[in-house]
């Protein structure tokens, strides 16, 4: 079970709206953060997995999701979001800045927006 709400936004946006999101997003259940690497620019959140994942495996191997938006005060620009799968599963998240420095911990203040072509421009606040 994911610990942060920060990231759970994010997933549960990354995994909503098309074939790839929906059939993937019941992993969501089966994944905790394992490590974060701060680089800067950005992060990268790797991913542990607990037993019945591989239920929800996607049948293309190497699966790349992006989609979503960072806005925050606490950015200078704004950020994106690319979910990683290795062998159908859930891997990692980047995080990237589109300017300035990335903060060396979570965003506490953000909203998250839908950003690919078609979408409903869904968003999600933090609280």
């Amino acid at each position: 079970m994911l610990k942060s709400k920060f990231i759970t936004d994010i997933l549960e946006l990354l995994l909503d709206g098309d074939n790839y999101g929906i059939k993937t997003k019941p992993q969501i259940d089966f994944i905790t953060e394992s490590d974060y690497e701060y680089t800067g620019n950005g992060v990268f959140i790797g991913f542990e997995h607990t037993n019945g994942i591989e239920k929800y495996r996607f049948e293309k191997d190497d699966l790349i999701i992006d989609g979503v938006e960072i806005k925050s005060s606490e950015l200078e620009i704004g950020a994106n979001c690319t979910l990683f799968f290795s062998n159908g599963i859930i891997d990692n998240l980047e995080i990237w800045n589109y300017g300035g420095t990335y903060p060396n911990t979570e965003l506490k203040d953000y909203e998250l927006t839908h950003i690919w072509e078609g979408s409903e421009g869904k968003k999600i606040k933090s609280e």
